[in-house]
């Protein structure tokens, strides 16, 4: 997800201020959330009373998808999800300590 080096079992403030900063470079980008392993959000762009609704409402879904991939696949994990409506695309990222949660504008970027 991220282009700079980084240590699967270490999660310093440092790595995810950098993880949260590449990501809001990111065009189309509406609001990003960096959830620790608990769920929490540790650094968001959005209203606080927010960012806690919609982390807790993504990680349900979280455990639900990663249960039925669980079923059909047994030894699979979620590496993404990728949640698209008409007008917002939701990805959410689980990244060893920490979750990034980002919604971006939904676009089609090809011609038809």
């Amino acid at each position: 997800m991220l282009s700079f080096k980084r240590d699967q079992n270490k999660r310093t403030r440092t790595y995810v201020e950098e993880a949260f900063r590449l990501i809001q470079e990111k065009p189309d980008v509406a609001d990003t959330m960096i959830l620790n392993s608990q769920g929490n959000p540790i650094k968001t762009s959005m209203e606080p009373n927010l960012s806690i609704q919609y982390a807790g409402l993504f990680e349900i879904l979280r455990d639900k998808v990663t249960i039925g991939i669980q079923k059909i696949h047994p030894g699979d994990e979620l590496l993404m999800l990728r949640v698209r409506t008409t007008s917002n695309e939701i990805i959410m990222v689980p990244d060893g300590k920490i979750t990034a949660l980002v919604i971006q504008k939904a676009q089609d970027r090809f011609n038809a």
